[in-house]
């Protein structure tokens, strides 16, 4: 009777710490990407981060926010953003995931920066870099940072752009993981205060799944040219607050 006693309270006690370890991983995986956290500990991030915030100090009609594909207008097309965008707050930061934005955002006064307009794409990092989200958290990640944006921003026009495609072949797990997540980002437009744009077709080549090296050279990362269509694709519609004039 001892026994079986004993035995009942084990299996109790194996079955509840199953379910806590399974609630922590739940949660985990669940949360990750919505998570505030920081990179202190990466050098050129905070530095990027100070110039960024010192620049935040002041009004900006545009703002660009994402990660290295975002940054890289600084690096690669200055020229070009100047030319096609204007003068605008860059707050793209290579290697940043949701969870990385959401810890930046939340230290910038948005009432002081006041943009009529942001574009936002995120999420790559997440998938592509361990340990890798999956695309529901994902999507998740980059809803709460619309969410934001729109609390602190309500004047703010969003553009919410698809991931762009990477990976040379369309079967490649990294590009199916990001086809995914764009699939649902549509869910976060309201025709009004934030829009969705998909321009991925502009990087492809004719069949429409083979990724065009010629503008993507690392599968990953715009050239100049990809910059100039990329912006070529958005800024009028952007500029114009999507209105019709």
């Amino acid at each position: 009777m001892k026994r079986m006693i004993v035995g009942v309270m084990l299996l109790g006690v194996l079955l509840a710490s199953q379910g806590v370890r399974a609630e922590q991983t739940a949660a985990l995986d669940g949360g990750r990407a919505t998570q505030r956290v920081s990179r202190w500990e990466t050098g050129w991030w905070k530095a990027r981060l100070a110039e960024q915030e010192t620049k935040a100090k002041q009004s900006w009609e545009t703002v660009l926010l994402g990660d290295s594909i975002t940054h890289n207008w600084d690096v690669i097309a200055p020229d070009l953003q100047k030319q096609y965008f204007g003068d605008v707050l860059n707050l793209g930061m290579s290697g940043d995931k949701t969870q990385n934005v959401l810890w930046r955002i939340a230290r910038i006064d948005w009432q002081v920066v006041a943009p009529k307009r942001i574009m936002l794409m995120i999420g790559t990092n997440n998938t592509g870099h361990l340990p890798s989200e999956d695309p529901e958290n994902t999507y998740r990640g980059i809803a709460a940072i619309v969410r934001e944006l729109r609390a602190k921003c309500p004047q703010a026009k969003i553009t919410v752009l698809a991931i762009f495609p990477r990976a040379k072949e369309k079967t490649h797990p990294l590009r199916v993981t990001n086809d995914a997540i764009n699939a649902k980002l549509p869910q976060l437009a309201d025709g009004k205060h934030v829009f969705f744009r998909d321009i991925s077709a502009y990087f492809l080549l004719p069949d429409g799944k083979t990724l065009n090296m010629a503008l993507m050279p690392d599968a990953l990362h715009p050239n100049k040219e990809g910059h100039r269509l990329w912006a070529a694709a958005t800024a009028f519609d952007f500029l114009n607050d999507y209105e019709v004039k």
